[in-house]
């Protein structure tokens, strides 16, 4: 496994992910609960959830507000953003598709000046599990072989809280309780489609991503932690509005990340609340905000949705 540590000069990527699900009947004290990312489709044939999730959070962030659980408890089937039962193919070819094809590296691929401050201040870390939880490090040009986006991806501040995890991330919690319980297990992507979400993007969008994680500012920490509180919440609108700069930024690359995926997305979703069958879908929660949401683009079709 490859990651990437910057040098004191590098800033802190926070990469947050939110989850999609559908939701049942929720009881009178609905009224009660708390507001979430989680929504209802109420003129569903059976009861569909859309829950918003991070895909990384700590032990701290659990138990979840109640919606969540309600969301879980009434759907027999969850859809990820990708089936999570093929994560081990998943890997493989995000993997391949992070490398340049043999005979190539960035050094032609990116500008100069941005490859010389690489190499200054970015140290590669290769772990190699044979070795348990040792590493060693060695200089970037040790990495030369892997592509802008998987170098931003992976640039991580040796200060930042490690407690913070994938591995406690909502969908993660999601698919392992579902499993334990025998729900039915899905994605809205293919796995090709969902590697192709960052490993189709070009040279040229892969070092915008870089440069744009470079440039994060040293609140980032607190930037993330604004972020959660409002995901709590079920505040939608202030993750939008959190995300602005980067739609500014490189727009295409944004609309290639949220928006074109809901508009693919959206079919399948039909197709699923015509089945009849109690699901929920579990993606990311910026998938649920902004004028082109999944929930906006189904109420277009006819569909009531309910925020809990």
């Amino acid at each position: 496994m490859f990651s990437l540590f910057p040098g004191k000069t590098a800033r802190r990527i926070e990469c947050v992910l939110f989850a999609l699900a559908l939701t049942f009947a929720i009881p009178a004290r609905a009224a009660q609960l708390p507001r979430c990312c989680v929504w209802r489709v109420t003129n569903a044939k059976a009861p569909f959830y859309l829950v918003g999730s991070i895909h990384t959070l700590t032990k701290k962030d659990y138990p979840l507000p109640i919606p969540y659980e309600i969301a879980f408890k009434d759907s027999r089937r969850l859809l990820f953003e990708f089936d999570p039962t093929r994560h081990a193919e998943f890997e493989k070819k995000f993997a391949a598709a992070a490398k340049y094809p043999r005979g190539q590296d960035i050094r032609s691929k990116i500008d100069p000046q941005l490859l010389a401050w690489l190499r200054q201040n970015v140290v590669a870390v290769d772990v190699d599990p044979r070795r348990g939880n040792r590493s060693e490090a060695s200089g970037f040009n040790s990495g030369l072989d892997y592509k802008p986006w998987w170098i931003a991806q992976h640039l991580v501040n040796k200060n930042s809280n490690t407690k913070v995890s994938t591995a406690h991330g909502l969908d993660n919690y999601f698919v392992d309780r579902g499993e334990q319980t025998g729900k039915e297990i899905g994605g809205l992507e293919s796995v090709d489609e969902h590697v192709a979400v960052l490993g189709g993007l070009s040279d040229r969008e892969g070092e915008i991503m870089l440069r744009n994680a470079l440039a994060q500012p040293k609140g980032s920490a607190a930037e993330f932690n604004r972020m959660l509180k409002a995901w709590r919440k079920g505040d939608t609108d202030t993750l939008w509005v959190g995300d602005a700069q980067f739609r500014k930024d490189a727009p295409s690359i944004a609309a290639r990340f949220v928006e074109g995926r809901n508009v693919k997305w959206v079919p399948r979703i039909v197709a699923e609340l015509e089945s009849g069958k109690p699901t929920a879908v579990v993606a990311g929660a910026l998938h649920f905000a902004g004028p082109n949401s999944v929930i906006k683009l189904l109420e277009k079709r006819g569909y009531k949705i309910q925020q809990l």
